[in-house]
């Protein structure tokens, strides 16, 4: 059997942490979110300046369809700010929380049930 990586390891994060306390790989989760919805916010424009560009040769390309590259740059750009890095990570804070409280409501479910077993 063959090591894991470290992305490929799922660590849950310190329950005796705030959830609002991200790890490194919390950061780069979010981080990847944002770059995602970034670009998928602006797939048509992409998608419109890489048909172009497969139309001509190289050199014509970046003259003929510069105006298609500047609108998807921008387009990406427009989005690729700390406020929507900052929406993704109270997104995540959102996740952690909600998943902090199943887990206490699970761990409560299994204390009860132990407890019930152990009276009988």
């Amino acid at each position: 059997m063959a090591k894991k990586t470290f992305d490929e390891v799922d660590l849950p994060t310190n329950p005796n942490l705030p959830p609002w306390v991200l790890t490194p790989k919390e950061e780069k989760k979010i981080f990847e979110r944002w770059r995602k919805k970034a670009f998928s916010r602006c797939d048509e424009l992409i998608k419109a300046y890489i048909e172009c560009s497969n139309k001509y040769p190289a050199m014509e390309a970046m003259k003929k369809c510069e105006q298609l590259n500047l609108d998807q740059l921008d387009c990406v750009a427009k989005y690729q700010k700390i406020e929507y890095l900052d929406i993704e990570r109270d997104l995540l804070i959102k996740e952690k929380t909600e998943f902090r409280k199943l887990y206490k409501q699970k761990i409560l479910e299994k204390q009860q049930q132990l407890e019930q077993q152990q009276q009988k």
